[in-house]
């Protein structure tokens, strides 16, 4: 998985530098290619000191990192080569640009990492998972922001060859500017309509917000899987064997399938960190099911589950992906009361709403059928007369009926248990178990007098006879009024200090667990609930909730740290407020390229969504600052709007589609593939948009007048 991501980073590099030579030059492209590898790998020897490693996350936020660690280094680049062209002197080209940009390119650069700085405070499962894309992030970002200003121009100065214009000649006078300005002009002389037509849209992508697929997270790219078995409580630990052990025979009997280990009575000890552990018992069992591929598993795992569903009818079998979602199923909802019976009721009329569901399947309940109890009426009386407990009794009665374990030996590899049972003189079971003989753990001195301690030493008593005075048994109906058979809960399960059960199901593979989960709520959410009992969501639901918590817990710190940069920037309140009101306009891109990607909407592509946001602060900022030096420089002012919107739109869209470009290696990534979709999709359109938006509303909040 490494190596594969390696390769994958090495090539969305190679690709957003290949579109970087066709907008900036070849010569460019190879100053930014070089630029590129050089923050990578300091990027890589800072995390090695500080004890970084990498791992699939890290190697993933290099992957996420690399278009955006070239933005700055594009943005002096540029001011280079538009400098040269005009024909500043070369070392004054080759430093202006740096003195004019170096703090807006650093708030900018500041701003982007604060966009990911909630995961890293973030003290959830998720978000421990997710923290290296922070660090790796704030590093990479930062050292490309100081190579930008002083490797770059080094590098230019070498390779760097511009043509100056003849003249006094634009470089921004062609076709594709031109054409920039006249939309330009048009939006600023139709201001309401274009502020309008945004909003519209805006309202139009939240709306279609509710049909994306929405869930936590996928499951992993992994050639391997578990298979849980559960038998109902109290059936013999040997069933589980044999069919276990005839379950691992057909698995192997499959080319896909390479290996299958086998564990009875609990999941085996913590060789796998993203999974849940079940509860032990003796009716469950395991099987650990390593493939040929990924591809292989996803392919078979229908086929096997119809297969296991119809060989072993009374056992409930599911086969079961590792995944981040750290809850038994995907989709819960448990009831809580004093009563079990009532929740039992109550449950029952959730499962039967599941199985009405066409998107539910493996439907079932975290408490275990009532299975039948043998009662004994104990007799503490009479019982207590004879010198017997009740624990006595219940001894006797096990050595009766399973029998009491009480030791295990090898024959080869596999265990067997030795037990200790009560027969007749033939050897069989008793036939009554109200003849069973009960006999006291502790041995009865009240048949032992003078006279059987002088037989004992004149030898007329035997120490036989003396045992059976110590140990004699009596029947167990002299130790009890009778034996009754009274249906049990095997287990009850406690939440909080409360009796709760849970309904539990799967949506069926191909649908995602939120929007499955919403055929049933208003119907569960319907079910009348007696005084003193209560219904909440459990499963993917309440992890989602738990995390979502935790990240935007310490969102409101970074969006502070956010505007103070902004504020120290511009020295300004209205230039911030322009920039932050641009920033819902991401949601057009993100909500139609998940829809039209298929993509799950999960934690991280909502992470990568928070991202945006800095990306588009990052991008506004740098359009922003020319509008205010142009301004600064006493140039009419809508003059300046469409001179600052053109001499930064080559910058500003070759920064966004680099980032795009290097999007493209995660995009077959199970965990990371919805992230990619979000920043490649909200970052186009985002950006287009916001370049059109931003000199709209400073000639709004400014009171510009247009011809």
């Amino acid at each position: 998985m490494a190596d594969d991501m390696v390769i994958d980073t090495a090539f969305g590099g190679n690709a957003a530098d290949l579109f970087t030579d066709g907008g900036m030059g070849f010569r460019s492209g190879l100053i930014l290619g070089l630029n590129l590898a050089i923050i990578v790998f300091g990027s890589m020897l800072v995390l090695d000191i500080f004890d970084g490693t990498l791992q699939r996350v890290s190697l993933a936020s290099f992957v996420l990192a690399m278009g955006m660690l070239v933005d700055n280094a594009i943005v002096i680049l540029d001011g280079i080569q538009v400098d040269l062209q005009r024909g500043v002197p070369r070392r004054e080209a080759l430093t202006s640009i740096g003195r004019k940009t170096a703090m807006p390119l650093l708030g900018a650069t500041l701003i982007a990492i604060l966009a990911f700085f909630p995961i890293f405070l973030s003290p959830d499962t998720a978000g421990i998972y997710v923290r290296d894309l922070f660090i790796v992030l704030a590093v990479s970002l930062l050292m490309s922001w100081v190579l930008a200003l002083t490797l770059v121009p080094v590098h230019a100065d070498k390779s760097l060859k511009v043509k100056v214009n003849k003249g006094n000649e634009d470089p921004y006078n062609n076709k594709y500017y031109n054409l920039l300005r006249r939309v330009l002009t048009w939006g600023l002389s139709h201001r309401m309509v274009t502020l309008g037509v945004g909003i519209a849209l805006v309202l139009v992508s939240l709306f279609c917000y509710r049909f994306l697929p929405q869930g936590f997270f996928p499951d992993m790219d992994y050639d391997q899987l578990y298979i849980e078995y559960k038998l109902p409580e109290g059936i013999n630990s040997t069933r589980v064997k044999e069919d276990l052990k005839t379950i691992e025979d057909y698995l192997l009997s499959r080319e896909e399938v390479t290996h299958v280990t086998t564990s009875i009575g609990a999941t085996p000890s913590r060789y796998n960190l993203v999974r849940s552990i079940a509860d032990p018992s003796l009716s469950y069992g395991e099987l650990i099911v390593d493939y040929t591929s990924p591809k292989a598993l996803v392919a078979t795992m229908g086929e096997i589950q119809d297969y296991l569903n119809e060989n072993y009818p009374d056992a409930y079998v599911r086969l079961k992906r590792y995944n981040l979602m750290y809850k038994d199923y995907p989709i819960e909802v448990q009831f809580s009361g004093p009563d079990p019976a009532v929740l039992r009721e109550l449950t029952a009329q959730a499962v039967d709403i599941m199985n009405e569901s066409p998107q539910l399947y493996m439907v079932t309940t975290d408490w275990e059928p009532k299975v039948p109890t043998l009662m004994v009426d104990y007799n503490q009386p009479i019982a207590r007369n004879i010198g017997l407990s009740r624990q006595d009794v219940g001894l006797s009665l096990m050595t009766a009926t399973d029998g009491i374990p009480t030791a295990t030996f090898y024959e080869g590899i596999e265990s067997k248990t030795i037990y200790v049972k009560c027969v007749d003189k033939e050897g069989n079971p008793i036939e009554s178990l109200e003849n069973t003989p009960v006999f006291s753990m502790m041995p009865s001195l009240s048949g032992i007098d003078k006279q059987t301690v002088q037989g004992l030493i004149m030898g007329t008593v035997t120490e036989e006879d003396l045992l059976a005075s110590a140990l004699q048994t009596v029947p167990l109906s002299q130790a009890s009024n009778g034996l009754k058979v009274v249906w049990e809960e095997p287990v009850v399960i406690r939440r909080d200090g409360e009796r709760a059960m849970r309904a539990q199901c799967n949506p069926l593979p191909g649908y995602a667990v939120e929007n499955s989960r919403q055929t049933i709520v208003e119907q569960i959410e319907n079910i009348p609930l007696p005084e003193g009992y209560s219904m909440k969501w459990e499963g993917e639901r309440s992890a989602s909730e738990q995390s979502m918590k935790y990240l935007f817990m310490n969102y409101p710190l970074a969006i502070v740290l956010m505007i103070a940069i902004l504020i120290m920037l511009f020295k300004d309140y209205k230039k911030p407020v322009i920039i932050i009101l641009c920033l819902p306009l991401l949601f057009i891109g993100v909500v139609f390229s998940v829809l039209l990607s298929g993509k799950t909407f999960g934690f991280v592509a909502i992470v990568a969504t928070l991202g945006l946001v800095g990306m588009l602060i990052k991008n506004g900022i740098v359009l922003m600052d020319e509008i205010t030096l142009q301004i600064g420089s006493g140039k009419e002012p809508v003059k300046a709007l469409l001179d600052s919107s053109a001499s930064r739109f080559r910058p500003v869209m070759l920064a966004s589609l680099t980032t795009i470009l290097g999007m493209i290696p995660l995009l077959g990534d199970s965990l990371f593939g919805p992230a990619a979709v979000v920043i490649m999709g909200g970052l186009l359109v985002g950006t287009l948009i916001t370049l059109l938006f931003i000199p709209v509303l400073y000639a709004l909040f400014f009171k510009i007048k247009t011809n």
